[in-house]
């Protein structure tokens, strides 16, 4: 039997983080997956993500957002590695829809500085886009992307130097409550725990049952196309991108190596049951969806498909996080639907984690992320 301050279970990209985080203020933890992070069973691969501060979600999530960015920054100061790369964020849509409206809002609520293009300044200014229908833009240059396995492999490797111990391949079957330890159940042996932490994505559904608030697997998928121009480079101070259109909302990636420009769907997805029926079989009415969009706004861009990845979505019904600690379970503490736009805040998350694991609160706001919203 082993005993440990916390255990933490998931240590993918919020998890790697809440691992380093309490091995660096010196607990006794233990990290448990499923797997063996970084990896592409769950949530948090693909080689990269956006993150951006002009949050069209909603502008609650902007003061989590600069403690992200400052915690990204740290990690870069203290590993030495390149994991943050400002190429900019375009965001193109409707002046009334969902991202631009959004993207305002939050702008102007937190005084953020954001660069606003009509319609006709868009395609001008990046070629190779061409702008759905009566569509406006805005850049927010202070944004970009992470490299998703570079990111967990420096928090993994940050808690091990810190003398964290990580069991991969290491599923849980079953975790109790006894009197003032959690009792984790593992194929091979019992694990006691005066803390319990759990950030598993999709096996959240089954991990927080009981705290009784539905959530949705979704598949999606990940594509990444050949490319021949120039104008679709990071090299070129192409940016991430983000388009709504009639059709659904895509976004992508300036290429920024061999396998061409990423894209994906961020709305739409195929439901499952369970994360066990995950599977990395491509979907013939996404791809094409996806091929319409690239043919309809990113004309220069091969039809060439290089790599297809598939990943998981676990949505809430309000599409906003679960994070906070268990209203029947005091001493468990969970972060949980991220809904498809959680990882650029794993770093601020994994600290949140750490406070609440440590010391029962966090200054960081994260009351309006509290599952109680449900009740």
């Amino acid at each position: 039997m082993l005993t440990c301050d916390v255990a933490v279970v998931g240590t993918g990209g919020v998890g790697s983080a809440a691992v380093a985080y309490l091995a660096r203020a010196g607990a006794n933890v233990i990290g448990l997956d499923r797997y063996s992070p970084p990896h592409n069973h769950g949530s948090s691969h693909g080689q990269t993500r956006v993150i951006r501060m002009a949050y069209f979600e909603h502008p609650d999530y902007v003061p989590l957002l600069r403690h992200a960015y400052r915690e990204w920054h740290d990690l870069e100061q203290t590993t030495g590695r390149k994991l943050y790369f400002p190429t900019g964020v375009l965001q193109i849509g409707p002046e009334a829809g969902e991202v631009i409206a959004g993207t305002l809002r939050s702008a102007q609520q937190h005084q953020l500085a954001i660069q606003r293009y009509a319609f006709d300044d868009i395609t001008r200014e990046f070629p190779g886009v061409v702008p759905p229908e009566a569509c406006v833009g805005i850049l927010e240059r202070d944004a970009g992307y992470l490299l998703v396995a570079e990111c967990i492999s420096a928090y993994l490797d940050q808690a091990r130097q810190h003398g964290a111990i990580l069991k991969n391949d290491t599923p849980i079957k079953s975790w109790t409550r006894n009197e003032d330890t959690f009792e984790l159940q593992t194929a091979d042996e019992v694990i006691h725990a005066k803390q319990l932490v759990i950030c598993g994505g999709a096996w959240a559904t089954q991990l927080l049952a009981d705290l009784n608030v539905p959530m949705t697997i979704l598949r999606k998928h990940l594509y990444w196309y050949a490319n021949d121009a120039a104008a679709y480079t990071q090299a070129s101070s192409f940016p991430v991108f983000l388009i709504e259109t009639l059709g659904g909302i895509y976004y992508g990636f300036p290429q920024i190596d061999r396998q061409g420009v990423k894209l994906a769907r961020h709305d739409g997805g195929e439901p499952i049951a369970s994360a066990q029926q995950q599977s990395q079989q491509e979907d013939a009415a996404d791809r094409a969806s996806v091929e319409t969009f690239t043919r309809n706004h990113l004309p220069l861009l091969s039809q060439d498909l290089v790599h297809h990845e598939a990943c998981m979505y676990t949505v809430t019904p309000d599409q906003h996080f679960l994070v906070g600690t268990h209203p029947e379970h005091d001493g468990l503490h969970f972060v949980a639907g991220l809904s498809g736009h959680g990882f650029k805040f794993a770093s601020a998350l994994g600290q949140i984690l750490c406070d609440l694991a440590m010391t029962g609160q966090t200054s960081v706001p994260i009351d309006f992320l509290s599952p109680r919203r449900f009740f």
